[in-house]
């Protein structure tokens, strides 16, 4: 983690990166702090032990299925090389 033109960064190696407050978008406490500016940040930190990390756990699952065949026209595609015709109303 490190601040940048005044934004706070975080690098794949800090455990923010798999942290709920991050990750949801809900406010982290710790990177709300560095943003309003009441914890400054002088060097680059890597954040393995946060007091305020919650593990943020994905719950999605691989499902397989067969691809649908392709559905094929009844009379053999004889339709669709006409002309269509478009009917219209009146002018009254």
């Amino acid at each position: 983690m490190y601040v940048e033109d005044g934004v706070v960064r975080i690098e794949p190696d800090d455990q923010c990166a798999t942290c709920q407050y991050f990750l949801k978008g809900v406010s982290c406490p710790l990177i709300e702090a560095l943003g309003v500016g009441i914890v400054s940040l002088e060097i680059e930190v890597s954040v393995t032990n946060c007091g305020f990390y919650k593990e943020f756990k994905r719950h999605l699952q691989v499902i397989k299925t067969e691809a649908p065949e392709p559905e094929t026209p009844s009379d053999g595609g004889q339709k669709s090389a006409g002309k269509k015709t478009v009917k219209r109303a009146k002018k009254l």
